[in-house]
């Protein structure tokens, strides 16, 4: 029997194919070609499954993420949010007291603009207004320049009632008034620099009057961000500032202040205090890392069970009946063909 060198190259090619298809197989042994295209279908759709398991996991937290570049829409984060009111009467926890502790110990420093006014430094003074007595308060800087007179004074607490008092007669156009505190930081808590300016004044052209009084209510707010592992969450915390005035109060014409002025001084009470609440913001993931890890093995068993499943089926169910049908109606269709080098040997 001679077998031409052709015919030895293409048994040769396809050893080789079979050879890498078996080896790409998960399922069926070698048994049906398909197993393999199956098993490196599995393969892809669990890398593919992975490589979108970290880059969903990776998009946490969302404030310190770019683009999510594994979707259309690039707005996807793993993160959740939930805000709520908390009462400062209900004891702090343990985890949240050293943030509570910074917030507290803020030092704040308090900024006041008078605006389009020739008042001068030497006309302002500053004090602290208690139950029982007034008490002058150091400017730490004063300056009058293009019409606008500015002053700064460190608060010694935080709940605090203090007036402005200009000892002078000038028209005021308007009023801007503002908190500033230094940032700090202390293992896992975060305390947010504080820095915000407030101004007042009439959209009719009204004139400052001379006794007005501005309530500042300030609010903690704690942000608590949750981490994708572990238990140890992180705490941010900042003061949020809310305003309550009367415009009309505030501010008369022109004529109204000079028919109602009886007095050679202008007076501005600004009442500091804090609320009895605090805002209370929680960021966690919506899947952490155990349980991304858990679903993607997951995902990738269910992907193997399922093929295995369907090449079960076919080999057990499918190619039996194949087989049973066609040997009854097309018996000649199944019967077995030597190659043609076997049949041209048998010549010879």
């Amino acid at each position: 029997m001679r077998i031409t060198p052709p015919l030895v190259s293409n048994m040769a090619r396809d050893a080789g194919v079979d050879t890498i298809r078996i080896s790409f197989e998960l399922i069926g042994e070698g048994e049906l070609w398909m197993g393999g295209l199956a098993s490196i279908a599995i393969v892809l759709i669990t890398v593919m499954a992975y490589a979108f398991a970290i880059s969903y996991l990776n998009q946490y937290p969302s404030e310190k993420v770019g683009p999510s570049t594994f979707a259309c829409d690039t707005t996807i984060r793993n993160a959740k949010f939930q805000s709520s009111l908390q009462a400062l009467a209900v004891p702090i926890s343990d985890e949240e007291q050293p943030m509570f502790n910074l917030l507290n110990e803020q030092n704040f420093t308090f900024y006041l603009d008078f605006i389009n006014t020739a008042a001068s430094c030497m006309s302002l003074s500053i004090s602290e207004v208690t139950d029982s007595s007034t008490i002058s308060m150091i400017l730490l800087s004063c300056s009058d320049l293009n019409g606008t007179l500015s002053a700064t004074v460190l608060l010694p607490q935080h709940d605090i009632k203090i007036t402005a008092t200009l000892n002078d007669i000038q028209l005021v156009g308007g009023v801007r008034v503002g908190l500033s505190g230094p940032s700090s930081k202390n293992d896992s808590d975060t305390l947010k620099e504080l820095n915000f300016r407030q101004s007042f004044y009439s959209k009719s052209g009204g004139t400052f009057a001379q006794a007005a009084t501005i309530d500042m209510v300030l609010t903690k707010v704690i942000n608590e961000t949750e981490p994708l592992s572990g238990s140890d969450s992180e705490f941010e915390g900042i003061w949020y500032p809310t305003f309550t005035y009367s415009l009309n109060e505030m501010f008369i014409t022109t004529d109204t202040y000079v028919m109602s002025a009886n007095s050679t001084s202008t007076t501005l009470t600004i009442d500091i205090r804090e609320t009895s609440y605090y805002i209370k913001n929680v960021q966690s993931p919506i899947a952490k890392q155990s349980e991304v890890i858990f679903r993607t093995l997951l995902f990738s068993f269910l992907c193997l069970e399922i093929c295995a499943m369907i090449f079960l089926i076919c080999k057990l169910l499918l190619i039996p009946i194949y087989r049973k049908v066609a040997g009854r109606y097309f018996p000649y269709s199944i019967n077995s063909v030597e190659p043609e080098y076997e049949m041209k040997s048998n010549h010879h």
